[in-house]
């Protein structure tokens, strides 16, 4: 019997760990039992202890499989036979974003720090809804770390190709901050600025760490030096468009070489592997009853 505990739902790890040491421990009593009734002279039972083992392996090769369906993801239309970029953590199944947490469920809450102080990408992505920002302005940690946590929305499409290999700049105007590659504070900033991603294909989301580099912090009033221009890329490597509301904020690096590492989620419009193998129902039957 499996549990289907809702504490494993966001940690397959977890729950890939606590299946193998389980199942290990019981490989290794098995083997002491058949070597105790091999010396008992009980050759039947014997035989069926040591065969027993053989299920008990097949069991953690389910589990092992399960657990890469989980946290090696791959999409359903991702069909580009070649290896992922260097930058690519993973793809996670929709289902795992933070607008599915619920705060009545035991293990299964999102998270409740505040602020928070975790820049994993999956538990910004995992734990926190959709107006989570990991970071506060970079005019106020700007003398404290280099790097910043940045959300991008395309499509599935583009997301697929950028998985394989990089991410391209915006040359084709209108561009606000000029030409370059457009990251937002949180998910929901991304709503309205990006100009793809929520079409008929479906849309993607793009979690990324970026070394910000020399940044020029502008404002209202400075958007028309910036605009349709990469005359800035000789000084600067990121604008950072410092908005009147906070919570508008984004800003343009000019090269993906700055981006050190992203973490994507392909929505269900556009990936029907979630359903096809009921991983968003997996934790349905809850068989230990612990909730």
């Amino acid at each position: 019997m499996r549990c289907n505990c809702p504490c494993y739902r966001t940690r397959p790890k977890l729950r890939l760990i606590s299946r193998v040491v389980l199942l290990v421990l019981c490989v290794l009593l098995r083997i002491v039992a058949s070597i105790l009734y091999s010396q008992a002279n009980r050759p039947l039972f014997f035989m069926l202890c040591a065969g027993s083992i053989v299920f008990l392996l097949v069991s953690l090769a389910f589990d092992y499989y399960d657990y890469r369906v989980w946290w090696h993801y791959r999409p359903s239309n991702d069909n580009i036979h070649s290896r992922y970029s260097s930058k690519h953590r993973r793809f996670l199944p929709y289902h795992l974003l933070g607008e599915n947490r619920n705060k009545m469920t035991l293990g299964n809450k999102p998270c409740s720090r505040e602020p928070c102080t975790n820049r994993e990408l999956e538990h910004s992505l995992i734990y926190h809804y959709s107006d989570h920002r990991p970071q506060q302005r970079w005019s106020e940690i700007s003398n404290e770390t280099n790097i910043y946590i940045g959300f991008h929305r395309t499509t599935g499409e583009a997301a697929i190709k950028i998985s394989h290999s990089d991410m391209l700049s915006s040359t084709k105007p209108p561009q606000m901050l000029s030409f370059g590659i457009y990251f937002a504070r949180s998910l929901k900033d991304t709503i309205g600025k990006a100009r793809y991603g929520y079409g008929k294909s479906g849309g993607a989301i793009i979690c990324a760490k970026i070394r910000m580099g020399q940044v020029r912090v502008i404002e209202k009033g400075d958007i028309d030096s910036v605009r349709n221009t990469d005359a800035w890329h000789d000084v600067y490597d990121t604008i950072y468009y410092k908005h009147v509301n906070p919570t508008k904020d984004e800003f343009c690096i000019k090269s993906a070489d700055q981006i050190r590492e992203w973490v994507m989620v392909i929505r269900k419009e556009y990936d029907s592997k979630v359903k096809d193998y009921g991983i968003d129902v997996e934790f349905s039957n809850t068989r230990c009853y612990c909730i």
